[in-house]
């Protein structure tokens, strides 16, 4: 894996470039991109291609360290941070950091976390922080986290992120008239009330024809009330008889239409709000 431009440049923006050596705050002999070591003397001067190629060279044994050291999976904005992180720090203060260490265990936000704390360096004998250290780790850190953009997938073709592309119009669909929602609701409806009314008239004919094989019950028979007196006339009433009552539908036939009513209602409901959906949606 190697460093991105966009990696370099990160890199490139917190060393500086310096043609000339000098020394940093710590007291060590600098030249180029941050570049140290003992080739680096008092007075030496290189060319900006020279520095180009000393940060190369450089790049690589910190990208190897970062491959070999950390053993989770990487994406390329995550490398990019911990190569910088590597350049400014070195490869062995790398292998001993909480950093890596809580990388390899898969926390990866302790980790970015732990790269703010590299922000100090012994300035004349004491331990201090260094703004221009704190910037870099809060650049790293937010470099870590940030996620990458995937490419853009059209088919089996993969479109750059940045590329030139004639864009297309994604309208929403208007659907069939087997997918509409007004059509679906009007069956539903018109379902229910065949089966409101079949079920309706099924049970008053049943009633009907119940009604008119009822015989009505004989007449009571006369009977003698209490004598009055020896030689009184004898009434006699009779008793009226009873009319028949009248047989009421079933509590579950009256149930089910109401339920097939209730449905009625809520299927004409689902039309009406489908269609002003329908206008709201696809209207131009």
């Amino acid at each position: 894996m190697k460093t991105s431009p966009n990696g370099v440049a990160l890199i490139k923006r917190f060393e500086g470039l310096e043609l000339e050596a000098y020394q940093d705050i710590a007291g060590i002999w600098t030249i180029g991109y941050g570049h140290t070591g003992p080739d680096v003397k008092p007075g030496m001067k290189i060319t900006e291609a020279e520095a180009e190629a000393l940060l190369k060279r450089d790049l690589k044994p910190r990208e190897e360290a970062v491959e070999r050291l950390v053993k989770v999976p990487l994406n390329q904005n995550e490398f990019d941070a911990l190569v910088s992180f590597v350049y400014n720090v070195g490869i062995e203060a790398f292998r001993k950091s909480t950093a890596l260490r809580r990388l390899n265990k898969g926390d990866r936000i302790g980790a970015a976390e732990a790269l703010t704390w590299w922000n100090k360096a012994t300035v004349g004998g004491v331990l201090r922080e260094v703004a221009g250290l704190t910037r870099r780790r809060a650049a790293e850190r937010a470099l870590f986290l940030e996620p990458v953009n995937p490419p853009i997938v059209k088919g089996e073709e993969e479109v750059a992120e940045n590329s030139r592309v004639t864009p297309i119009e994604d309208a929403p669909r208007r659907p069939n008239l087997a997918e509409s929602r007004s059509v679906q609701g009007a069956t539903v409806a018109g379902g229910a009330g065949v089966a409101a009314s079949t079920l309706g008239r099924n049970t008053a004919q049943e009633l009907e024809s119940k009604e008119a094989g009822v015989e009505a019950p004989a007449p009571a028979q006369p009977g003698e009330t209490a004598e009055a007196g020896e030689g009184a006339p004898t009434e006699t009433t009779e008793v009226p008889a009873e009319p028949p009552t009248p047989r009421k539908p079933p509590i579950e036939e009256a149930q089910i239409q109401l339920a097939l009513m209730i449905l009625i209602v809520l299927a004409v409901l689902y039309v009406v709000f489908a269609r002003i959906d329908d206008w709201l949606r696809y209207r131009r």
